[in-house]
């Protein structure tokens, strides 16, 4: 969202862009004006999401000057511009997850077996935080090994439970006697977001050196490990419980980034 100061500063640029011009006035602006400004900052290095940004400024004010009729058509009614690329995921490494699950002392841990349990959750199901919060005991079903796990807009998805996360659950003594949520609270109430982010920013690192580490960040590392070991596309996007396949393509994008990576080692100039 724009500032005052930060509009101000974008709109300043054009005018400055358009000192480059005979006709600065707005009657004279044409979008091969307003091309060329978006082409000399992106030929100075300029991210294409800066680029946005100042052209959204640009766009408002054209807005308000075909309100007030100083403007009778829109410069930019037919205007492309740049793409976005897409931020790559960074998971936390597979061996870093296993280092953690098996070295750290949770049996001789204040909360221990709970913050193991609630980690195993993320890494192993790839469920949100929401629905780690909202999920119930009514909800794990030992008999089939699967979860039941209410998604967006209500949404269920049954998520199937690996072997150690079953036996972590089995083994799991909740205090949500009452309310019937599986993680809760001393009072009985389910735990809170930041709680959760907090719990889990803490054991991630101790154990990984990854730039970023939250609730989050191991659902990216449950699709991203699973598609780097064979798994199909369509299967990770109906346990991620995503409503659209290009949602789950990120992951696809993401492991060819990472492969790119490595290729680059290779000693062949």
């Amino acid at each position: 969202m724009h500032t005052v100061t930060a509009y101000r500063s974008d709109l300043s640029q054009f005018w400055q862009f358009l000192t480059l011009f005979d006709s600065p006035e707005p009657k004279d602006w044409k979008s091969t004006i307003i091309r060329s400004w978006m082409s000399e900052m992106l030929t100075d290095g300029m991210s294409p999401k800066t680029v946005h940004r100042k052209i959204s400024a640009l766009r408002t004010l054209i807005k308000q000057l075909r309100k007030q009729g100083i403007l009778e058509k829109d410069p930019m009614a037919k205007m492309t511009l740049p793409k976005i690329p897409k931020k790559i995921i960074l998971d936390i490494p597979a061996a870093d997850l296993q280092q953690m699950f098996r070295n750290f002392p949770w049996n001789e841990t204040a909360n221990g077996e709970r913050d193991c349990l609630l980690l195993l959750l993320f890494y192993t199901t790839g469920m949100r935080l929401s629905e780690l919060i909202n999920l119930k005991k009514s909800d794990i079903d030992f008999s089939r090994k699967n979860i039941t796990v209410l998604g967006k807009r209500n949404k269920q998805r049954i998520v199937p439970m690996h072997p150690e996360l079953c036996v972590a659950l089995e083994q799991y003594k909740s205090d949500g006697s009452y309310t019937g949520y599986l993680f809760t609270l001393e009072n009985g109430t389910k735990l809170y977001p930041m709680l959760v982010y907090r719990i889990v920013t803490k054991y991630l690192q101790l154990f990984s050196s990854a730039l970023k580490t939250s609730p989050h960040v191991l659902r990216h590392s449950f699709a991203t490990h699973l598609l780097n070991n064979g798994a199909d596309l369509l299967a990770i996007k109906d346990l991620l419980g995503h409503t659209s396949l290009s949602a789950t393509q990120v992951y696809t994008k993401n492991s060819f980034e990472k492969l790119k990576l490595v290729h680059k080692l290779h000693p062949r100039e």
